[in-house]
């Protein structure tokens, strides 16, 4: 994978080899080999789907499939992957949250409620809704992100 703004690719071999040579070292895609074409490692380069870009985040399978949808102005826009790929890479990986936010709502004798600035697609109230705790609140500008978050959280407010 890398770090750049495209979607990201997996390399596997078609032989089953698994990308391991006769020496047992294990076989990397890298930038730098511009000399040698990928087809001469007899492999095969995919992107990842949103879907298992979601699983890789910590998301519930769907996330960010909301069909067609309509943003805060009232156009309607079609169902693609793109934004689902851009809302998932600028979001948050939800294992280390959940782990923070049980820690934190371990600390309170009532219940524990939370606000999101920058919310993105609604990890942060997702983190905190598995520990118990609940979002009151979420702020986004990005529309597909405010669309994800408003399907899976209608009742939280907007400012």
């Amino acid at each position: 994978m890398n770090a750049s703004h495209e979607q990201p690719i997996m390399m596997s071999d078609r032989k089953g080899h698994n990308g391991i040579t006769e020496d047992g070292t294990a076989t990397t895609l890298t930038a730098q080999e511009k000399e040698r074409p990928i087809t001469e490692y007899r492999s095969v380069v995919r992107r990842l789907t949103p879907l298992e870009c979601e699983r890789l985040q910590g998301f519930p399978d769907g996330w960010t499939d909301i069909g067609e949808w309509t943003d805060t102005n009232g156009k309607k826009h079609k169902e693609a992957d793109s934004p689902r790929y851009k809302a998932l890479g600028n979001s948050i990986a939800l294992p280390f949250w959940e782990y923070l936010a049980r820690r934190i709502c371990a600390q309170y004798e009532r219940p524990v409620t939370m606000a999101s600035l920058f919310d993105g697609i609604g990890g942060f109230p997702l983190a905190f809704e598995r520990c118990g705790a609940k979002a009151v609140w979420a702020s986004e500008i990005e529309e597909f992100p405010i669309a994800v978050t408003k399907r899976h959280f209608p009742e939280e407010d907007e400012p």
